[in-house]
C-alpha cells in the first residue's frame, strides 16, 4: 500500500481540465448515448421530484426498474424550476453525470495510487481519456454513469479500509458504494456472492487476512444485502407491489432475448433493435418464440413471468451448446464495442470519414480495449495475493456469469470499468516501454520534492 503523500493539486486540475475538453468534443459526435434512455429513469424521477413539490399526485410515482437511478436523478430535478422541460432537465442531468464522472476520475487515481504507485493511478486515468467512453454514457439519463460512480466510491472505500482497517470511513464507503451499485445495476448483486465466497476462503485458507479484514467485511455483506433488501420493499410498497412484479417481468423479458441473440447468428454483433437486425435470423426467431409464448398465455391462463421462465430454462437445457457458446461470444462481445446509430457509409467524425473511417475508427478504439484486457491479465497472472483486490476481479465475474447466461451489451459491463482499467493499469506498467512512457509524463504531473536540508 503507497500513502498519498504528496500534492494532487496538479492531477487534479488536469483531470478537471481534460475531462471538460473531452466532454465538449463527444458532444460534437454525431452519434451519442439516447439522451433519455428507454424514458423510465427520466420520467420516474421528473414524476417523483414533481410529487415532493407538490406538483403531482402521489399515483405518478413508479419505480419500475432499479431504484438506483431515481435516487440519483430526482434530487437534480429537484433543483430545476416546476416547469422545466424534457430538454432543460436533461442539461440538469447531464451536468450532474458529468460530474459524479469527473469526481470518479478523481477516485480512480487515489484508488491506483493506494494500492499500487502514483504512476499506475495516472496510467489508469489516461486510459480513460484515451477513450472517453464515460463522456459518451454521461449524455443519456442511463444507469450506467450512477453505477460507475458508485462501483469507484466501493472501491475507494476499500482503499481505505484496507490500508487503515480501523478507519470508520473506509468501511463506511464501501458499504454505501457497493448498495449504491446494487441499487443502479441489481445484476451486481453477485458481487455479494463473490465477497461471501471471499470471506469463506479467507477464513479457512488466509487467517491473517480473515483476521484483519474479515469480521469487517462480513458486517460489510450483511449491511449491503440488508439495505438492499429493505430499498426494493420500499420500492415495491411505493406502488403496491407493481414495480416488484414489472422488475421481475422485465428480467424474463430480457433474458427471452438472451435465448436467441447469438443462437444461430454468433458472428451477428449488430444490436438487438429491428432497425438494425431487419434481416437477422436470431431476430426473427424471437419474435416468432415471443408469440407463441403469448398464445401459450392465452390458452393456459398461467402468467406472463411463469411461461416465459419455463421456456428460459428449458431451452438453456434442451441447447447445451448454444448456451455455452452464446455465454463465450456474451463476455467477448461485453469488452468491445460497436457503433449501431450511424451506418458505415454515413460515418463522419473528423479525418474518419465513410465505410473506411468507420472501421479504422472501431478498430483503434477497439484496440484500447484489447489492451486493456492485455493489462488486466498481466496483473491477474503476476499478482500472488488476489484476495485483496477481490472488488477489482470480483465485479468483472459477477457481471459476466450474470450477463454472459442471461444477455449481454457493451453497457452492462461499463460500470465494472472502474476496477478493471486500475487492474490493467497495474499490468500495464510492467511493460518496460509503457513504464518508461509514463515515468516520463509524470515528471511533469507530480510536484518534485524538495530535498530537506
Amino acid at each position: 500500500m503507497n500513502k498519498i503523500d504528496f500534492s494532487t493539486k496538479r492531477i487534479n486540475w488536469t483531470i478537471v481540465l481534460i475531462s471538460v475538453l473531452l466532454m465538449l468534443v463527444v458532444l460534437n459526435f454525431p452519434f451519442r448515448a439516447n439522451r433519455f434512455g428507454d424514458a423510465t429513469f427520466h420520467v420516474e424521477s421528473k414524476n417523483l421530484a414533481l410529487y415532493l413539490k407538490g406538483e403531482v399526485a402521489a399515483d405518478k410515482v413508479m419505480i419500475t426498474k432499479a431504484p438506483g437511478p431515481i435516487l440519483f436523478y430526482t434530487p437534480v430535478y429537484l433543483l430545476a424550476a416546476v416547469d422545466a422541460n424534457d430538454d432543460r432537465l436533461w442539461v440538469y442531468a447531464v451536468v450532474f453525470t458529468f460530474i459524479i464522472g469527473m469526481i470518479s476520475l478523481l477516485l480512480i487515481f487515489r484508488i491506483g495510487t493506494t494500492f499500487f504507485s502514483k504512476e499506475v493511478g495516472l496510467l489508469s486515468v489516461l486510459l480513460f481519456f484515451a477513450f472517453p467512453i464515460h463522456c459518451y454514457y454521461s449524455l443519456g439519463i442511463l444507469a450506467e454513469m450512477p453505477a460507475f460512480f458508485s462501483l469507484a466510491l466501493a472501491i475507494y472505500g476499500w482503499s481505505i479500509a484496507f490500508e487503515d482497517p480501523d478507519k470508520k470511513k473506509g468501511w463506511i464507503l464501501l458499504s454505501l458504494g457497493m448498495w449504491l451499485l446494487i441499487l443502479n445495476r441489481p445484476n451486481a448483486i453477485l458481487l455479494l456472492g463473490v465477497l461471501f465466497l471471499v470471506i469463506v476462503y479467507s477464513f479457512f485458507k488466509n487467517k491473517t487476512f480473515y483476521a484483519t479484514y474479515g469480521k469487517k467485511l462480513s458486517f460489510t455483506f450483511l449491511t449491503v444485502l440488508i439495505l438492499g433488501m429493505g430499498t426494493l420493499q420500499l420500492a415495491r410498497s411505493i406502488n403496491g407491489n407493481e414495480s416488484g412484479g414489472s422488475q421481475e417481468s422485465y428480467f424474463y423479458y430480457v433474458a427471452h432475448i438472451g435465448r436467441f441473440q447469438f443462437r444461430e447468428e454468433p458472428t451477428d454483433l449488430r444490436f438487438w433493435e429491428s432497425d438494425n437486425r431487419p434481416d437477422s435470423k436470431d431476430y426473427q426467431s424471437w419474435i416468432r418464440s415471443g408469440g407463441e409464448l403469448d398464445a401459450v398465455m392465452a390458452k393456459t391462463k398461467r402468467t406472463y413471468n411463469t411461461v416465459y421462465s419455463h421456456f428460459i430454462i428449458g431451452d438453456m437445457l434442451e441447447h447445451p451448446f448454444w448456451t455455452a457458446r452464446q455465454f463465450v461470444i456474451r463476455c467477448f462481445y461485453g469488452h468491445i464495442n460497436i457503433i449501431s446509430k450511424v451506418q458505415p457509409d454515413q460515418f463522419d467524425l473528423g479525418p474518419f470519414k465513410g465505410s473506411l473511417g468507420y472501421w479504422t475508427f472501431l478498430f483503434i478504439i477497439n484496440s484500447i480495449n484489447l489492451l486493456v484486457l492485455v493489462g488486466a491479465v498481466l496483473f491477474l497472472y503476476h499478482e500472488k495475493n488476489l484476495i485483496q483486490y477481490w472488488i477489482f476481479w470480483g465485479i468483472s465475474v459477477a457481471l459476466l456469469i450474470f450477463h454472459g447466461l442471461t444477455y449481454m451489451e457493451p453497457r452492462y459491463m461499463f460500470p465494472s470499468k472502474v476496477a478493471l482499467y486500475s487492474m490493467s493499469a497495474a499490468g500495464l506498467y510492467r511493460i518496460p516501454l509503457i513504464k518508461k512512457i509514463i515515468d516520463k509524463i509524470s515528471i511533469h504531473v507530480f510536484p518534485i520534492a524538495k530535498p530537506v536540508r
